[in-house]
């Protein structure tokens, strides 16, 4: 704006300029005419001055009426979207040595803690050494303002696949983590549609870690469609309902039923959630009703079930804190990256269907500004079955410990020593020992 006023000025001057200067030039030869011509010449002037004067004024208008036009529209809540982008990039280096038997070949657990991919059983174990940056991810936001409220879009990726050749390219597909509109249509209230966490997940507790999770085998861990309302209380707390994508994880018993991923859900999951906080306490509470179901064809059968989350966060006064969550019920999937059974199939093709009791506590120290530490237990242990297979998991857990070192805000060097032990139904055991260093950038 002060760039067109200003431009406007100078050629103001230069109008004025252009009408002075012939003006100053015929004044010389005002002298040698008569008195009436003097005065025409006078009032020709004057005529010319009044019509300048017109049109600066009139320019003027224009200027301000411009001015308040682009004043409105940046201070109009339909004035455009907000863009934001970031992410971090992630280097994972990292030992494994596995006691009971070979690794699974070209497995996500060469990259990450699967608790269901620690071989059990064998006589030798193994050590191997893996390097990748597959967790690297980027994302991108936008905030739109309207007359009916904020709209926000949330879009992000990563390359955390088993796929890739480590050969000559080491290669990795992209892959869909989040994508989902939120529309804020008012203060308090918001309603979410599309992919991200399950609301039956807490976010809040998972403790800083080399591993990509950290407490996998006690952990919630879940991200998938859904539409998703929150509303945010009076004195801060939030309530949370949704619907959620469906699927029965894993089923295992009598009749030749057997399989992972069955799709014959007939409604979605439902799940309901409360975070409130108590000074420097802050917690949440969750509670799933899923429908676990088959149909081959030939026979089906579904049956409800239901599970319970509790999550905690406490910071002291020095900055440390402790997380800790406790999960029990027909869990499956949910918890510790679907190592145990949805239900088991019994002889007459009804589902049993399968309890699971786990979770972690996580303590973080303050060594000093740029150095912290993370010591951290989790556990999950599966109540199954006669039905189910005496080589099914029953019990999964680790342990961990690292040192994280800052030496400015988004920049952070790591390593971690991590023990993981998977035991099935008939006693076969195993256990993983890693050591694993990292370096994440944030942006």
């Amino acid at each position: 704006m002060l760039t067109t006023v200003r431009g406007f000025n100078k050629k103001t001057k230069l109008i004025a300029a252009g009408v002075m200067f012939p003006a100053l030039t015929f004044s010389s030869q005002l002298m040698a005419t008569t008195n009436d011509e003097l005065s025409a010449k006078i009032k020709m002037l004057e005529s010319q001055l009044t019509q300048l004067q017109q049109l600066v004024t009139e320019q003027g208008q224009k200027q301000q009426e411009i001015a308040t036009v682009v004043t409105k529209k940046a201070d109009s809540p339909v004035s455009g979207s907000k863009f934001t982008y970031g992410g971090f990039v992630k280097f994972d280096a990292m030992q494994s040595d596995y006691s009971g038997g070979e690794r699974a070949s070209a497995g996500i657990g060469d990259e990450i803690l699967v608790p269901s991919t620690i071989p059990v059983g064998g006589d030798d174990g193994a050590t191997r050494f893996d390097a990748h940056v597959k967790t690297s991810r980027f994302w991108l936001k936008t905030v739109t303002p309207t007359d009916m409220g904020n709209i926000r879009t949330h879009f992000e990726m990563d390359m955390l696949t088993a796929d890739g050749d480590e050969r000559i390219s080491n290669s990795s597909h992209s892959r869909i983590r989040h994508a989902y509109l939120a529309w804020d249509y008012d203060d308090n209230s918001s309603l979410l549609l599309g992919q991200t966490w399950s609301t039956f997940m807490s976010t809040a507790v998972l403790p800083e870690a080399a591993d990509f999770i950290g407490p996998t085998s006690g952990v919630i861990f879940n991200r998938q469609t859904q539409a998703r309302w929150s509303h945010k209380l009076d004195n801060g707390d939030k309530i949370h309902l949704a619907l959620e994508n469906p699927s029965t994880g894993t089923i295992d018993g009598g009749g030749g039923i057997s399989g992972n991923n069955f799709d014959d859900n007939s409604v979605p999951d439902f799940v309901a959630r409360y975070d409130g906080s108590v000074g420097n306490f802050s917690y949440n509470v969750a509670a799933l009703a899923r429908q676990i179901a088959y149909d081959t064809g030939t026979a089906d059968e579904d049956k409800f079930g239901a599970a319970f989350s509790l999550s905690g966060k406490y910071v002291f006064g020095n900055g440390d804190d402790l997380k800790m969550q406790i999960n029990h019920g027909n869990l499956g999937r949910y918890i510790a990256l679907q190592a145990f059974r949805d239900a088991a199939v019994e002889a007459d093709g009804d589902l049993d269907l399968l309890d699971v009791t786990g979770g972690f506590i996580a303590y973080r120290h303050l060594w000093s500004p740029k150095l912290r530490s993370t010591f951290s237990y989790a556990m999950s242990s599966a109540d199954n079955s006669n039905d189910v297979a005496d080589t099914n998991t029953e019990e999964v857990s680790n342990y961990s410990a690292n040192l994280f070192y800052s030496p400015t805000k988004k920049l952070s060097f790591g390593v971690e020593f991590m023990k993981a032990e998977r035991e099935l139904e008939n006693g076969d055991d195993g256990d993983l020992k890693r050591v694993q260093f990292t370096g994440k950038y944030v942006f």
